[in-house]
């Protein structure tokens, strides 16, 4: 009889022990899987960072020389009086251009982030024009889009014309509609955690426009 008890109990305890074993491995699973409540904040904010929506818009303002240009499409558009001034101030070494345009990042996750900046490349033509960084600090909220400027102020060097005239330059400048559009931008941005980890894009990417409609999958 009491063979069989200490039998019956030792059965009983190593069930226990078997249970309570099983209970801890499935506990440890559940606790390094980054799904439901036990996701860590640096897996919801990888995710957010994978979805983020960049986008430019139009340019806004654009001028050579002091010269409006924002709706120069060809040469022919500058009088001749304006391009002698601007073909001057090219022989002077004083041909400033002013550009301001916008880029629309959009975070369509649930989790808000923090922007450190914002690199990019204005490209005109394919070839690198200037460089610069903008939305420092920029707090990027959950299901909300905000506005980071891109202004550029530069001297246009005769390098930069490639033998053309001042006139030629800005054809067609700020026509972000034409099927060879000639000024780009490219960004590249990096993000900190609420760690304080900083996470940077590996390469820079070109920015889409805001008129680009996404692709419509066929059902």
């Amino acid at each position: 009889m009491t063979s069989s008890y200490l039998t019956s109990a030792r059965a009983l305890a190593l069930g226990s022990l078997l249970l309570a074993a099983a209970s801890c491995s499935v506990s440890e699973q559940v606790k390094d899987k980054p799904t439901g409540k036990n996701v860590s904040a640096e897996a919801l904010e990888n995710e957010a960072y994978t979805l983020m929506q960049y986008r430019l818009n139009f340019v806004d303002e654009a001028k050579l020389g002091g010269q409006d240009i924002l709706f120069v499409r060809q040469a022919a558009d500058i009088a001749s009086l304006q391009q002698e001034q601007l073909q001057a101030a090219l022989k002077k070494g004083n041909l400033p251009l002013h550009l301001k345009m916008r880029v629309y990042a959009k975070n369509p996750s649930t989790t808000s982030v923090q922007l450190k900046q914002l690199d990019y490349k204005v490209l005109l033509d394919g070839k690198e024009l200037t460089t610069g960084t903008t939305g420092l600090n920029t707090q990027l909220e959950a299901s909300a889009i905000e506005t980071l400027p891109i202004t550029v102020d530069m001297n246009v060097k005769p390098a930069q014309l490639a033998g053309s005239t001042p006139a030629a330059f800005a054809a067609g400048f700020t026509d972000f509609t034409a099927a060879n559009r000639r000024l780009t931008v490219q960004i590249r941005p990096m993000y900190v955690g609420a760690s304080g980890r900083q996470v940077p894009a590996s390469n820079f990417e070109p920015v889409q426009l805001v008129t680009v409609k996404k692709a419509v999958s066929a059902k």
